[in-house]
């Protein structure tokens, strides 16, 4: 028995407490990753689409094409008449697709994609997983 006046905790109810909180530190890190990485994702898509959406506005109100580039697999920058902008990396572990690289989306003054067709652009995870950013004809910019 204790005795009452003595206070504190044994050593082994310390270590018990210290390996229940190592387990659940062990088992929370790839569930907290996981979501890191999702966020990432989505964030990366919705930088693409707001510099899209900045592009169809300047377009708008300077009357001149604004040229979205997509270089390489995690780089992409806007064209203007005095050569490319700054250069904006996807985050790391986050790259475009395949199809998705090379891609130039001219945002025309009249507010619509001067394509011929609505682009997707797709980017993805190092777990495979996917978001899409869809510019439609009209101008008109969705992720999904």
């Amino acid at each position: 028995m204790r005795d009452p006046a003595e206070r504190g905790f044994s050593l082994v109810e310390l270590a018990i407490v210290l390996v229940v909180m190592g387990l659940l530190f062990t088992f929370s890190i790839p569930g907290f990753r996981s979501i890191s990485s999702s966020y990432q994702l989505r964030g990366a898509a919705e930088n693409i689409a707001g510099q899209l959406r900045l592009a169809r506005e300047k377009a708008i109100a300077t009357g001149v094409e604004q040229p979205l580039h997509i270089p390489s697999t995690t780089m992409y920058h806007i064209h203007y008449p005095s050569g490319p902008t700054t250069a904006w990396t996807l985050p790391r572990g986050i790259t475009f697709t395949s199809p998705t690289v090379g891609a130039w989306l001219h945002m025309a003054p009249n507010g619509r994609l001067n394509e011929t067709g609505s682009r997707i652009i797709v980017v993805r995870d190092t777990r495979g997983k996917q978001d899409t950013v869809s510019v439609q004809l009209s101008g008109l910019i969705l992720t999904k």
